[in-house]
């Protein structure tokens, strides 16, 4: 019964608590991907680093075997393009299958290795013609100098000989090193991910593990707290059934010694008759004791479940009637009471007895709240449905309460001062005849009840 109870509340814990976890688990994703990008980035970067550093070296050991060159170029008189003299101990800081070093002389097509070999290199001619001083070889293009199939770097430079024309120093090393330097990297970033994930996802999973038991634990409040709120409503339901029964009974009981009344003040009336104001003592006497018998049989088929006796009637009346009851109340408690009560209003459609009831209720309400000097009024507004507006300055009421104030058995009065009643019975005289009862605090101080009744053309 409980669980049933509390679906709703519970599917709402469970959707927040649905949401951090989504929250986290997102925010876990988040962390790998962005230490993932990080490492990415840092490789990236260092493998850039290392190629530009590669291909400086390449660059500076090309000038260093250019100028040696320009010196023999000078100093010498070839009889061929490549004689043996003018290459002589350049071909020292050549490394097998590692680095070669390449000549073009002027006019020539074909670069010419140290060991003679005659080569053909578009990619390295172009770049020279443009001034480049490296350029980044792939794995057919190094193959076709006599190297590894492996990505591999040129270091370019001219060297002007004058008489001798321009020669073109290459030198083209593989970038094994480089490649090497770049497989350690990408598994320091494989490894890096992998650390970063498992901490990400050992933090993450403890506190989704914590999550989830403060998620039962919430579930678990939250069903006690509706099981707890369910009793009550049972055990005020229970109560009201039991004083309804019982207020049953004492209306029955009431309406014996109430028919005495009535019927020892009907024979009283022929003795008063020369006395006036016996006689009027004597008439209030019947007119009230009437009146207790038709708010008691009204009350009664409200708690039949009965519709109320439904007639036309002015709500001015209503009022006059209601604030005439009052007047007494109000003087000795020190409360001035006036009204706004205009002339052309709506008729309503319903019960008087009742309606004059909870009229005086919310007034007596009024006055109690206030303190001696305080002030009440009654505003009544007409439209598609008539409002009574009765409004104080007294003490107030807050938000939490004006909410519960209709519940049977709920006061704010001290102790002995009320039996949180009245406003119930008020709130199910305005539902018995399709109207509402709102209630709520009026800045700076006070408080305004209205009881709305649709007017008699749309009271069905």
């Amino acid at each position: 019964m409980a669980n049933a109870l509390s679906r709703p509340e519970v599917t709402a814990a469970s959707q927040n608590g649905g949401l951090h976890a989504s929250a986290l688990v997102w925010a876990m994703i988040g962390v790998v991907v962005a230490v993932s990008g990080v490492a990415y980035w840092d490789e990236e970067r260092e493998s850039t680093a290392a190629l530009e550093d590669f291909a400086q070296e390449q660059a500076t050991l090309a000038k260093s075997l250019a100028a040696a060159l320009q010196v023999r170029l000078k100093e010498s008189k070839p009889a061929s393009l490549v004689p043996s003299a003018l290459v002589e101990g350049l071909g020292a800081v050549e490394r097998p299958a590692a680095l070669v070093v390449l000549l073009l002389p002027p006019g020539e097509q074909h670069f010419r290795a140290l060991d003679g070999r005659a080569i053909r290199s578009d990619p390295i001619a172009r770049a020279i013609e443009r001034g480049e001083t490296g350029i980044r070889l792939n794995r057919e293009q190094a193959s076709g100098i006599g190297l590894p199939p492996r990505t591999a770097v040129a270091g370019l430079a001219e060297v002007d000989s004058g008489q001798h024309g321009r020669w073109r120093v290459a030198v083209v090393a593989n970038a094994e090193r480089l490649r090497d330097r770049e497989q350690r990297a990408r598994w320091r970033v494989v490894l890096a991910t992998l650390v970063a994930s498992g901490l990400v996802l050992t933090f993450g999973g403890t506190a989704l593990r914590r999550q989830r038991k403060e998620l039962d634990l919430e579930r678990e409040l939250a069903i006690a707290d509706l099981q707890r709120r369910r009793d009550e409503r049972l055990d005020r339901a229970d109560r009201a059934a039991t004083l309804g029964t019982f207020a049953m009974g004492i209306a029955h009981e009431i309406s014996t010694p109430l028919g005495v009344i009535s019927g020892r003040a009907e024979q009283l009336l022929p003795a008063v008759t020369g006395d006036e104001r016996s006689g009027r003592a004597v008439r209030t006497i019947l007119d009230q004791t009437e009146r207790i018998h038709q708010v008691i049989r009204a009350f009664l088929g409200l708690a039949r479940g009965e519709a109320p006796q439904a007639r036309d009637l002015e709500p001015g009346e209503i009022a006059a009637r209601a604030l005439a009851l009052c007047e007494h109340r109000f003087g000795r408690a020190g409360v001035s009471l006036d009204a706004d009560v205009p002339e052309s209003l709506p008729s309503v459609r319903g019960d008087p007895n009742l309606l004059e009831h909870a009229l005086i209720n919310l007034l007596l309400n009024a006055c109690d709240a206030c303190e001696r000097g305080g002030h009440v009024r009654l505003a009544v507004e007409g439209g598609e449905a008539v409002a009574f507006s009765i409004s104080d300055d007294g003490v107030g009421i807050a938000s939490s309460d004006a909410a519960r104030v209709t519940e049977p058995f709920f006061t704010t009065k001290p102790s002995g001062g009320g039996s949180g009643l009245g406003l119930a019975i008020v709130s199910e005289i305005a539902k018995h005849h399709r109207g509402v009862l709102t209630i709520a605090a009026s800045p700076p101080r006070g408080t305004v009840a209205r009881l709305e009744i649709p007017a008699a053309g749309r009271a069905a």
